[in-house]
């Protein structure tokens, strides 16, 4: 038909081929997917691409690359996450600068140094520090965990990046994927140890694990649809979490997940 546009086909990239330039460098490899138009496809895409590499986790970039890995330079540099001190670094005399270290992560052979600090970090972090540091509904558009909820397309406005990185992560646990993403810098967002904290928990308790990481929101994903009883339990822990969560929220959240294998975690202050 005339004056219709025919929609660009999903391109692949390695960052081998070209590497995402963000404020920090990746440490991980993996591929840049451009014209990605939707959520659903997105999700798709992960799990071709998780199941072409078992060996991985595989991680997305979500909302606003951009700001997302602004955050995640500067939360990294904030909570220690590139420190070296105490590591072996033995291994790493070709990175080495003068003889010394230059002070933040770059290869992929440093990997390991961040994913240790992560977990030092996150060790004594459990859901404790995470009640109430969020609101229900903050100034803003759409953010409470109803409405994004709902209508994640309009929360995460997958159509309108230039490109979602999947990063293919050599952990084992999803929560420690965080390490390839690190984020939570502003005052009032959770930090990387406390989303760590939430992302441990999902999984264990939800069996939602972590699966994507934006400016403001964690990704998350089951390998089965939630059932009413399920959907219930979710929705009463992420209320819990919230402070000044409405009286019927829960029930409105649970009728919403029922039936679905993914679920959206806003971690920032609005």
């Amino acid at each position: 038909m005339f004056g219709l546009k025919r929609r660009k086909s999903v391109e692949l990239v390695p960052f081998a081929q070209a590497r995402p330039r963000l404020f920090n460098e990746l440490l991980c490899d993996g591929v840049t997917a451009h014209n990605l138009p939707t959520f659903a496809e997105l999700l798709a895409l992960h799990a071709r691409l998780q199941a072409e590499h078992p060996r991985h986790r595989v991680l997305a970039s979500l909302d606003d690359l951009g700001q997302a890995g602004y955050t995640s330079g500067h939360g990294t540099e904030v909570h220690g996450l590139d420190d070296v001190e105490g590591h072996d670094l033995s291994r790493l005399g070709d990175l080495f600068e003068d003889g010394a270290h230059p002070g933040y992560l770059s290869t992929p052979a440093e990997f390991p140094i961040r994913l240790a600090n992560l977990r030092r970090g996150a060790a004594s972090v459990g859901l404790e520090q995470v009640r109430g540091e969020l609101q229900w509904k903050t100034t803003g558009d759409a953010n409470d965990p109803v409405t994004f909820n709902r209508d994640p397309e309009a929360a995460l406005g997958i159509a309108r990046e230039k490109g979602i990185l999947f990063q293919f992560v050599p952990v084992e646990s999803a929560a420690d994927m965080i390490a390839a993403f690190p984020n939570g810098y502003f005052q009032g967002d959770l930090n990387p140890f406390q989303n760590h904290a939430v992302a441990r928990y999902l999984e264990a308790e939800h069996g939602l694990a972590l699966f994507g990481i934006g400016s403001r929101f964690l990704g998350f994903r089951r390998d089965l649809p939630l059932t009413d009883g399920d959907a219930h339990r979710l929705a009463a822990a992420l209320c819990d979490l919230y402070a000044d969560t409405p009286e019927l929220a829960a029930r409105e959240l649970a009728d919403l997940l029922t039936g679905r294998d993914w679920l959206l975690f806003r971690y920032t202050e609005s």
